[in-house]
């Protein structure tokens, strides 16, 4: 599958933070089961409120998850807007990311 043809339920095209939302799970999360499950999980705990924030910095993005949503920064590209993303579209993302490389 290719990485700029990934799509799951919701995606929308053209879409900044959907955009970069795909770049992260290619760059930082990569095709690691672990890495995806372990995000996963610490989604769940954010929804619950188990925990009040969590934070990945990885190759290129920084993501920070709170009851909020999810921030998507560009540790590369300093000119690129961080982007917001609701968690909801997160874990489908998320989801469709582990179904395709399982």
């Amino acid at each position: 599958m290719a990485e700029q043809s990934f799509r799951w339920p919701g995606r929308r095209t053209n879409d900044p933070a959907h955009d970069m939302l795909v770049a992260f799970l290619v760059m930082d999360i990569q095709r690691n089961p672990e890495w995806a499950h372990e995000l996963a999980d610490r989604i769940v705990e954010v929804k619950s409120g188990k925990l009040p924030l969590w934070e990945r910095l990885g190759n290129a993005y920084r993501l920070e998850l709170t009851g909020k949503g999810a921030l998507i920064e560009d540790l590369v590209d300093e000119d690129a807007l961080a982007q917001e993303i609701t968690l909801e579209d997160f874990s489908k993302a998320l989801e469709a990311w582990i179904e395709a490389f399982e």
